[in-house]
């Protein structure tokens, strides 16, 4: 799972990972001290920032046009970073400060190594305990019938404009897919439906579906309105259904899937404009 549920807390797994990988560097620098060696744990945390600030300036780079202000730059909750650009960064921070600091030319390598292989397996043994992602299941849900107010706002783009009924999930499939798990009471899921609906009204290649969880049809339409929001397709999913299916501990969650209805990726937490554009590279091919 992509994140870790503690009572009312969800919390991402990836800050934990490197959390413990920088905990197990620090121990082993520690060791190394006692046993005569230089003092590299006070070099650990700066090289962590470098390699973690290296990883968002690269993503930020690719993504420049998703971040109009120096405080969506600066806003990590969408977790967009270049893990690559990290990893390098922190290579080359240890050789330079390896260099810089004879004393540390074994420590250093040897504590910072052991974390990054810390954080490395830490990450795949998540992986592989992951328990398969389900298919779309054989479940029918409410498409929302939208007022006037916001069929008005669609009437520019008729082909997006959608009359209500059940839909069969499984009749979503064969074409690359973005289904959105939110509610209107979650304050990152409303900060995240503004960049939804855009994509959904831009993208022609991936479609992107918002499923409301476990709220009325009334309070959905109501907030739609209030925020001037007019996304294509709205279902409507009263008994959280698809929050169960894919046993996800919290909202926004956003299923990445396939033409063939595998599901691709799974994020929990808020996406930003860029990370949900990566996301519908990574389905594209691209």
């Amino acid at each position: 799972m992509d994140a870790l549920r503690i009572g009312p807390l969800v919390l991402p797994w990836g800050p934990l990972i490197l959390a413990f990988g920088y905990a197990i560097a620090a121990f082993v620098a520690g060791a190394a001290q006692r046993n005569g060696q230089g003092r590299a744990e006070p070099v650990l945390l700066p090289l962590l920032v470098l390699a973690l600030v290296a990883a968002r300036a690269v993503f930020v780079a690719r993504h420049l046009a998703n971040y109009p202000t120096m405080l969506s730059m600066l806003d990590i909750r969408d977790r967009g970073f270049a893990p690559v650009a990290g990893w390098v960064a922190a290579v080359l921070g240890v050789a330079f400060w390896a260099w810089r600091r004879p004393a540390l030319r074994r420590s250093l390598p040897v504590s910072a190594a052991t974390g990054a292989a810390a954080v490395l397996a830490a990450g795949a043994l998540l992986q592989a305990v992951q328990p398969a992602r389900p298919p779309l299941p054989q479940l029918s849900l409410q498409r929302l019938r939208l007022g006037e107010e916001v069929n008005a706002t669609l009437a520019a783009t008729p082909a997006l404009a959608r009359p209500g009924g059940e839909v069969a999930l499984r009749s979503l499939e064969g074409k690359p897919l973005v289904l959105n798990l939110w509610a209107t009471w979650c304050p990152p899921c409303r900060r995240e439906l503004p960049a939804l609906v855009q994509a959904a009204l831009r993208e022609r290649k991936v479609r992107i579906v918002l499923v409301n969880e476990g709220e009325s049809a009334q309070r959905v339409t109501d907030f739609l309105h209030h925020d001037k929001l007019a996304p294509p397709e709205v279902l409507l999913d009263p008994g959280s259904r698809l929050l169960s299916d894919y046993r996800s501990p919290g909202l926004p969650t956003t299923l990445f899937i396939a033409a063939d209805g595998k599901v691709q990726r799974l994020v929990i937490g808020e996406l930003s404009a860029a990370t949900l554009q990566q996301g519908i590279a990574e389905l594209n091919g691209r």
